[in-house]
């Protein structure tokens, strides 16, 4: 395996008021670092209400670009 190209993982951690606005939030910021137009995995994602504000949730979500 090429020590230039190997898979690459990405985790994002976003907060929303619905799972839609989640989901919508951390596919954007993986879409940033992967790039426009990129074909997406979710390899895991959860959810947990958010301490800091109420009627909020964070939610942690693992990307990969699919190869």
């Amino acid at each position: 395996m090429s020590t230039k190209a190997f898979p690459l993982t990405l985790r994002v951690t976003v907060s929303g008021a619905t799972p839609d606005e989640i989901r919508e939030k951390a596919v954007a910021r993986a879409l940033s670092f992967f790039g426009l137009g990129t074909e997406l995995d979710v390899i895991s994602a959860e959810a947990e209400p958010d301490a800091e504000a109420e009627g909020r949730y964070r939610a942690t979500v693992l990307f990969r670009k699919v190869a």
